[in-house]
């Protein structure tokens, strides 16, 4: 698959070289390469995902066939087949959380893989971001750190390639620069108690109650506070940490299910919580919908307006909840 790439690659310049193309053309950067197979991949993804534990990842939570949800409940099928996989390697992630909380955003980091009605693409087209997209959404800029999560996704897209042996690629890139700030981020201030342990719990289903209100549902879920803590590992820069995965389902159809599978790289919305050791001070973040705008070269401005006003639900259901929007500083 590597040598393909090389030869795809050199072919890719060989023919901009043949090519009149203006010296002033936007440069372009990576989104994603997704692979793809022949026919419907749907058990051999599911083959896959059970051999990641022999890679130290696991699955937070596998949303299998999503295209089944959106008929039944809005009627509109275009796709055979969608799932997404939320994956962690929790050891790796471990340094790179203590190291810099943003990377919450994609943990889990979603791998997904689909198949549309399409009679003249009968191919399953599986992937995820690449670790540079990932990691310039979080603004990540220190050279080793990007390469330790660069490495650790790197290993898991080796075993795809041994497992599902895929036969063709496809590049998505993107000449839009992402947003100056790709996160969104809040605040919000708590009365501290002995028992943090019964605030988060409470909190917890608070927020999965006003967000179901809003017609989210909670597409999987992490404690990464408690794992390392039953794998006796430190953590002690947090007091509390947690990944919430965020999913709309009339967001994701009015996309996914109307002619841009692809866009479900970007989904579900890993929402991270921590709370820094010794503080009363709950934050929050996740990546914003304008990455997948300018990532992804939206143009139906109608489209657009929906996608930014469903953002904007989640930022004003976190206000109603005592949040506040701030731009935190990086060291």
């Amino acid at each position: 698959m590597k040598l393909k790439r090389v030869i795809l690659a050199f072919l890719m310049l060989f023919g901009l070289a043949q090519a009149d193309v203006p010296s002033n053309a936007a440069e372009t950067k990576l989104t994603a390469e997704l692979w793809g197979n022949e026919g419907n991949q749907a058990v051999q993804l599911d083959s896959l995902i059970k051999k990641i534990n022999t890679i130290g990842y696991s699955v937070v939570q596998a949303n299998r066939n999503i295209q089944v949800h959106w008929q039944n409940m809005f009627n509109e099928k275009t796709l055979e087949m969608i799932s997404f996989y939320g994956l962690v390697n929790i050891e790796a992630l471990r340094p790179l959380l203590l190291k810099n909380p943003d990377f919450g955003a994609y943990a889990p980091f979603n791998f997904f893989g689909y198949k549309t009605l399409d009679k003249e693409d009968n191919n399953t087209w599986y992937g995820h971001l690449t670790p540079n997209t990932m990691l310039d959404i979080i603004g990540e800029k220190d050279a080793e750190t990007r390469k330790e999560f660069t490495d650790m996704v790197g290993s898991f897209d080796a075993l795809v390639e041994k497992e599902m042996k895929p036969t063709k690629s496809k590049r998505f890139e993107h000449s839009k620069p992402l947003p100056k700030n790709g996160l969104t981020r809040m605040v919000k201030k708590f009365e501290r108690t002995d028992d943090l342990e019964t605030f988060v719990e409470e909190f917890v289903m608070d927020h999965d109650g006003r967000f179901s209100q809003h017609h989210f549902v909670i597409a999987g879920f992490i404690d990464f506070k408690f794992e390392y803590a039953d794998m006796e590992m430190e953590f002690d820069k947090y007091d509390a940490y947690w990944v919430s995965m965020l999913c709309h389902f009339e967001f994701s159809n009015s996309i996914f299910n109307r002619g841009m599978p692809q866009a479900g790289m970007f989904a579900p919305c890993s929402v991270y919580f921590y709370v820094p050791k010794g503080t009363n001070e709950l934050h929050v973040g996740y990546a914003s919908v304008d990455n997948w705008i300018n990532a992804l070269d939206f143009k139906d401005q109608k489209r657009i307006d929906h996608m930014r006003a469903i953002d904007a639900e989640v930022v004003e259901t976190f206000k109603e909840m005592g949040f506040e929007v701030v731009t935190l500083g990086k060291d």
